[in-house]
Parts: structure tokens; C-alpha cells; sequence
């Protein structure tokens, strides 16, 4: 990945890794990411602002000696200790041992362990400022963005926020700036999808971000995934903040009834469990988890009052899309939410009670009495099935039966 100057004194120095098909084992990333990182040149001091994934630490180190000597550089800001910005620490502290690591108290737990060594370092405070000679950082304490050791860096003079994971995406361009790219569209989809798959379950978190950096004079921010967004950046920090807003505010009179099956049996429950979740008087919504995208299955249920699970039994196990529906849930605050199971099964009809298991280990509130057929649902069955969802409306806050 080329060097880029941002403004005099301070350029990218991050890696592209545009082959990348999956990112922690679990998000999806068909536009490949980019680890960013940036240095910043004052005339007494020089900083550099996160590192890198570590298997690219050489291509990183080369990036940031077409600017100088890793051994001239005075900092190294750990915004955020994941190993994706934090990995290549370990080769830049072999090369240049004597540099200050400056990062929050609970980052500086996390490398400590990830070094496993010792090394230079202070621990900075919310507000505090580092003059470098002419370029000034300033260090904004956001924990749990996403993790609890989230430090932004602001350079007040040329007003260029470098917030780490806040506000990035997992997109990888020959381009540096969002101004430059050849297909905006697919970018701000993989901006959209960051924040539904990654920040999307700290939206307490967020808004205070956000209204602290919302008073900042901001020219450009430098996220350390995706491009660089020099044009119009404020429009990105005001879509986090009306999504985030949106989810704590909205919550719709609606039931997401989420479901798989592999011969209609469990279709045709659901159905029938929708029936009477619309008598109890709550909107129901229907999704099959094989068909209905992912992040419109997470849309639906984070403004919900409640959801259903309508799972068969295949092999005595959950099928694998309903799973990775559950699995999902850990983006979105469950905490009180009200749950409750459904399902047809041939000779066994253990996955009913294994999602229920799983449900309340989330602190998910599940309804009693989840409804099992055998094979094909009978019309006393079907009954059955409307009564269950009036009685879960009934839970859920809708009408009483």
C-alpha cells in the first residue's frame, strides 16, 4: 500500500488486504479490508497512530521508512489493542525498543499480553494533549467502542480525527480517500454492514461518542479500516448517531417470527403462530432464516418487542441457519428481551429445548410452554399453534387473551 499525505507532516502508513473473505472468523468481508495506520511529524517529535495485523508487519515497517527511520519515531498510540491494529507492536518495538507506547489503562493490560514483554509506556488521560512541535494530539476516551480500551486521537491543528474502529469499514481500494473511489455505492454498503455486524451493540456508547465529537472542527477522519473520508466526513459520524438513536428509541409493536424447515412443517406453524400473534395485537413478521438476509433479520428483530424461534430437529441438533441467527443475537442488547421456541421433529425433538437453553443464557427472557409437533402439524395442532401466539403477544405487550 503507497504512503499518502493527509496534510504536511502526516501520512498513511497502513497495509490493504483486499483477498480477505472473512474477518474474525464470523463477518463476512466480500470487499477485503485495509488496517490503517498514520504518522504524524511534528518538529520535536514524531508519532505513530496504531499499527497493523501482524503478518503484514514487514510490508508496514517498509511503509513507514519511505518517511523515516522506525528507530526516529518517539510514540506509538494504541488507539485499540485487537490484534489487527495492534499485532505488528511486537515488530516495532524489536525495531525501535526505546519508543513510548501511549494507551488507555485497560489497553494496557491487554498488550501487555499480547507483547509479552516489557516495554516503554504511559498511560494517557481523557482530554490530555502531546505537542509534538506544530501538530498537537489530543486523546478522547471512548471505551467500548468496541472494546473497552477505545482511545480516539484527535490532531487539533489540522483537525483530522483518527478513530480507530469508530466510523470504518471493512472495504479495500486501490484508492486512499472516499472522494477518489470508483464505486462509492459499495462502499458505503460495507460502511452500513461495519456498523450492523460490529458497533452495532454499543449504541449507548456511540451517542456519547458522538456528542462529544460532534463539538470538534473536523476536516477529515481516518478510520483504520476502509477509505479515509475526506469528503463530507460529518455526514458519516451523523449516520452512526441516527442509527444508534433510532435503535434506542424505536421499539416497533412487532413480533419476528424467524423460522427454518425442511418439508413446511414448521411453515406451516409459523404461520399459524403468526395468526395469533396478529389476534393478541402485535404486528407479526414473518422470516424464513434459509431466504432473508442476515442483516434485515437483525434490523427486524433489534426493533421488535419480542421474537420466535421456529426450528425443526435435524440429526438431534439446531440446523445451522437457525444457529447462526442465535449466534447474531450477541450484536443487539437481548438483556430482557422476551423469546419463546417452536418447532416439528421427526423422532427425536431435541432442538427446541437446546434453543431455549441457549436463549436464556443470553438473559433472554423465554416464554413457558414452547409448542413440539410430531412430523406434520394436525389442525388441532395448528390451533394450538394460533393460541401459543396469542399468548406470547399477550407477554410481549400486546393485547390480553
Amino acid at each position: 500500500m503507497p504512503t499518502a499525505t493527509l496534510a504536511p507532516g502526516v501520512h498513511s502508513v497502513g497495509v490493504k488486504d483486499p483477498g480477505l473473505t472473512v474477518f474474525d472468523i464470523v463477518i463476512p468481508t466480500k470487499y477485503g479490508t485495509t488496517y490503517n495506520a498514520y504518522l504524524v511529524r511534528g518538529t520535536s517529535m514524531t508519532a505513530l497512530i496504531d499499527c497493523v495485523k501482524r503478518p503484514f508487519a514487514g510490508e508496514f515497517l517498509r511503509n513507514v521508512e519511505e518517511i523515516l527511520p522506525v528507530a526516529d519515531i518517539d510514540y506509538v498510540v494504541v488507539n485499540h489493542s485487537e490484534p489487527d491494529h495492534a499485532g505488528a507492536l511486537v515488530d516495532l518495538l524489536d525495531r525501535n525498543p526505546n519508543v513510548t507506547v501511549l494507551l488507555s489503562r485497560s489497553a494496557k493490560t491487554f498488550v501487555d499480553n499480547l507483547v509479552n514483554t516489557g516495554f516503554p509506556f504511559r498511560v494517557v488521560g481523557d482530554d490530555e494533549e502531546l505537542p509534538l512541535g506544530g501538530k498537537t494530539l489530543r486523546f478522547i476516551h471512548a471505551p467500548f467502542l468496541h472494546w473497552p480500551d477505545t482511545i480516539l486521537t484527535y490532531l487539533v491543528e489540522d483537525r483530522i480525527l483518527f478513530p480507530c474502529d469508530f466510523l470504518g469499514a471493512h472495504y479495500s481500494s486501490p484508492h486512499t480517500y472516499n472522494d477518489e473511489l470508483h464505486e462509492p455505492g459499495k462502499a458505503r454498503d460495507a460502511f452500513e454492514f461495519y456498523y450492523g455486524t460490529i458497533m452495532r451493540p454499543y449504541k449507548e456508547h456511540i451517542l456519547k461518542a458522538c456528542a462529544r465529537v460532534r463539538e470538534l472542527p473536523i476536516d477529515m477522519i481516518a478510520p483504520s479500516h476502509g477509505p479515509i473520508l475526506r469528503k463530507n466526513p460529518r455526514e458519516y459520524l451523523e449516520r452512526y448517531e441516527e442509527r444508534a438513536s433510532v435503535a434506542e428509541r424505536v421499539k416497533e409493536r412487532k413480533v419476528v417470527i424467524v423460522y427454518a424447515s425442511a418439508y413446511g412443517n414448521t411453515a406451516a406453524m409459523a404461520r399459524k403462530v403468526a395468526e395469533g400473534v396478529a389476534a393478541g395485537g402485535l404486528v407479526p413478521v414473518l422470516m424464513n432464516s434459509v431466504e432473508a438476509p442476515m442483516d434485515r433479520i437483525i434490523d427486524q428483530l433489534e426493533t421488535s418487542v419480542g421474537f420466535l424461534v421456529g426450528t425443526p430437529t435435524l440429526n438431534s441438533n439446531v440446523p445451522h441457519p437457525i444457529l447462526h441467527v442465535i449466534a447474531n443475537l450477541v450484536v443487539l442488547n437481548t438483556k430482557g428481551r422476551t423469546a419463546s421456541v417452536f418447532g416439528s421433529y421427526g423422532w427425536s425433538g431435541e432442538a427446541i429445548k437446546t434453543v431455549q437453553d441457549i436463549l436464556t443464557s443470553m438473559r433472554i427472557k423465554v416464554a413457558p410452554d414452547p409448542i413440539r409437533v410430531r412430523m406434520a402439524p394436525s389442525e388441532h395442532d395448528l390451533a394450538a399453534c394460533v393460541d401459543f401466539g396469542k399468548r406470547f403477544a399477550a407477554i410481549a405487550g400486546g393485547a390480553p387473551t
